[in-house]
């Protein structure tokens, strides 16, 4: 029997570290921010590089983009593009802050089966189309029946994504 030196023995331990450690990248729950790391300073944190991919009950989201205006603080919009959930319903939460600068709900267009725009108070739910990918946005809106675009979502923390 051959023994192994203490040389082997480290770099098979450091092997497995590693396919440990890709293991647990590869089913993270992905990328939580909680704040700033500056005294003072909100969102200093960002993302940088890389891809996140979540898989949820079967969909996988490839990405959720967040659009500010020029200070950073006001969302103006939510674009989510997800995969693998036609005829499924999804429900987009955002949470950690409120509607404001006269929007009083959410306009979703893009690739759902209800009538678009699809408007919603809160957190809007719509039924994916048809197709290997889909892309809905939602934009903070403004009241009345044309429901037009603006205002903003400030002091937002956190989007929820169900899809069932």
């Amino acid at each position: 029997m051959r023994s192994l030196g203490m040389l082997q023995i480290a770099g098979g331990v450091v092997a497995a570290g590693v396919v440990a450690a890709g293991a647990t990248a590869m089913t993270g729950s992905g990328v939580v921010f909680a704040g700033g790391s500056t005294p003072g300073v909100s969102g200093d944190n960002q993302f940088i590089g890389g891809a996140v991919s979540q898989v949820i009950n079967g969909a996988t989201v490839n990405s959720i983009t967040l659009q500010s205006d020029a200070t950073g603080t006001q969302t103006t919009s939510i674009a989510v593009v997800i995969a693998g959930a036609a005829g499924r319903t999804l429900t987009i939460t955002p949470t950690g802050g409120s509607l404001g600068g006269s929007a009083v709900q959410w306009r979703c267009t893009g690739n759902f089966t209800e009538t678009s725009p699809y408007y919603h108070a809160s957190a809007p739910v719509v039924t994916v189309a048809a197709g290997a990918t889909a892309t809905i946005t939602c934009t903070p809106a403004l009241t009345g029946g044309a429901g037009a675009a603006g205002g903003y979502y400030t002091g937002i923390t956190n989007v929820g994504l169900t899809v069932a």
